[in-house]
């Protein structure tokens, strides 16, 4: 018996010679037959099910196909003529009728890349894949990448504009759509596109399609910086009260997202005396630590941080008495 053999039990009927329940079901060889006399009960059964091999949870697509995917500009559906000269059989294609099978291999791939619209499709997809694996998103960002390009293109605003920048766009309002981390810097060092391009394509596509971008979590910013740097819990979680009290306070606006975090996490920081500078926290946010250091003088300007009545615990607020404040001595 084979490892690819697929075997169900089936304890409802009963052999018709020895009248024992032990009917066994072969998915791989499409036979039902008697385990205990081995008598064939059917030799030819269908079998419409995903094929699978054993130890193996992941699908076989050798006899269904690759499934249909909005990143591919036929959408994964047609038939790609084998660059192997066999027929369906497996044997070799007569010398006579290769060259037959050549010019209609040339012309299946011309076909498929009559239109102008499909190479630029075919493009723009090829980038979007590359664009995948340099960030390392999910494939259902991809997908959705390619859905709002396609909607781009439909709207015709890829009109004078760079084919890149419009899918690096899409991909950067896939990735916000899907509340995955990656802001336009990332994108733009992954694309390598100006930043101000890749934002004009994004605010075009916006305004174009009437889009309603979700806004970005600023916690979010907060553990990913602290991952990058192992940075402990306590000053992790203090960075994210201080954020949330600038948030408040109405002080994010108008403010990078990733340069507030920054600066909260370094404020947390100088509290705990952990030790990280501000050139590491910029290293690993991807801001300048100019940046940080604006924002944070900010932050201690209308935040104060001090121990609780206990005086175990830190509390933020934007008020505090100067006795027990922990900012006199920074």
């Amino acid at each position: 018996m084979s490892s690819n053999t697929v075997l169900k039990s089936n304890l409802k009927f009963e052999c018709q010679r020895c009248s024992k329940k032990q009917i066994v079901t072969d998915l791989s060889m499409g036979e039902i037959f008697c385990a205990s006399c081995g008598f064939v009960i059917h030799e030819k059964i269908e079998n419409s099910g995903y094929e699978s091999s054993s130890g193996d949870d992941q699908k076989d697509t050798r006899r269904t196909g690759a499934p249909i995917t909005l990143s591919r500009n036929d959408f994964g559906l047609s038939t790609v003529i084998s660059s192997e000269n066999i027929d369906v059989h497996g044997k070799s294609i007569p010398f006579a009728f290769s060259s037959t099978v050549k010019r209609i291999r040339i012309q299946d791939a011309r076909s498929r890349l009559a239109k102008r619209s499909d190479a630029s499709f075919n493009m723009a997809f090829d980038f979007l894949e590359r664009l995948q694996d340099k960030l390392g998103v999910s494939n259902s960002v991809k997908e959705t990448a390619a859905h709002i390009y396609r909607k781009v293109v439909e709207r015709k605003i890829t009109s004078g504009r760079p084919t890149y920048s419009v899918a690096a766009a899409s991909m950067y309002i896939a990735c916000r759509n899907t509340h995955t981390l990656r802001n336009l810097s990332d994108i733009a060092t992954a694309a390598n596109i100006k930043r101000t391009s890749i934002a004009q394509s994004y605010r075009a596509i916006v305004k174009r399609l009437d889009l309603k971008i979700p806004l970005v979590n600023q916690s979010d910013f907060i553990l990913k910086i602290s991952n990058t740097l192992k940075i402990s819990a306590g000053t992790t979680n203090l960075a994210i009260e201080i954020l949330k009290k600038a948030t408040e306070l109405d002080m994010m606006a108008g403010r990078d997202p990733v340069g507030m975090a920054s600066a909260s996490i370094y404020f947390s920081n100088v509290i705990r005396h952990d030790g990280f500078s501000q050139i590491q926290i910029a290293n690993a946010s991807g801001i300048t630590a100019v940046t940080i250091r604006n924002r944070f003088y900010e932050l201690k300007k209308k935040i104060q941080i001090h121990k609780d009545k206990n005086g175990k615990n830190l509390v933020v607020s934007d008020t505090c008495s100067t006795s027990n404040s922990i900012l006199e001595k920074i």
